[in-house]
């Protein structure tokens, strides 16, 4: 299976991809250990929690530009077939970023999961101070459902909240008695809604 639009290519993920990710350079962003913090589970983060989030559930594809350079993954978890739904994890290269590819690559991936694939529905979660994926999603039509406030770790630094420039970011976060927590947003896009965006017109990439 390969993918194409103008500027990306879209194929299966292969072992020898986990060697390129590495070599990734890393975000010049203060915010960036906030992106994948782990996702509150009713299994309460046990082993088999943990099986089913990286193990026989999980589909990924590597994205490429059009140089043929890997600049990004796609990844699908929590899959259901039988109720034609999954959960969407998305990772692009720091020097890729702001560039227009994620939606581009997006949109292709989107027609495929919904067309080819046959799938209903498609959640994710994204921590809400990443203002940039929040509105790349809200483009393509994902829709707000709830919130949930995860425990920042040990890597964020909270005193870059002290600074006027991230003043606004500020209303996702609180305080309890764990520790600075962050909220993330929880979001879904159904067929019928992709489909009648991607009408004439609606969304053309």
């Amino acid at each position: 299976m390969k993918l194409r639009s103008p500027r990306v290519l879209i194929r299966p993920w292969e072992s020898h991809d986990d060697d390129v990710a590495d070599t990734w350079p890393p975000y010049n962003d203060p915010f960036d250990p906030l992106w994948n913090l782990p996702r509150p589970s009713s299994f309460g983060g046990s082993v088999w929690h943990t099986f089913l989030e990286n193990g026989a559930r999980r589909q990924s594809w590597a994205v490429e530009d059009a140089g043929g350079a890997l600049i990004g993954r796609i990844s699908l978890r929590e899959i259901d077939r039988q109720r034609g739904q999954a959960r969407l994890g998305v990772t692009f290269a720091a020097p890729y970023v702001g560039r227009g590819l994620g939606t581009e690559a997006l949109t292709l991936f989107l027609d495929y999961y919904f067309g080819a694939l046959d799938y209903r529905l498609l959640v994710l979660d994204v921590a809400a101070p990443n203002v940039r994926a929040v509105r790349c999603y809200t483009r393509l039509g994902f829709q707000y459902v709830e919130s949930d406030w995860r425990n920042v770790g040990v890597l964020f630094d909270r005193r870059v909240l002290d600074q006027p420039m991230y003043a606004p970011l500020r209303r996702h976060f609180r305080d309890d008695m764990r520790g600075l927590k962050v909220e993330f947003f929880e979001m879904r896009l159904c067929r019928e809604e992709w489909i009648q965006r991607r009408a004439p017109v609606g969304l053309h990439g």
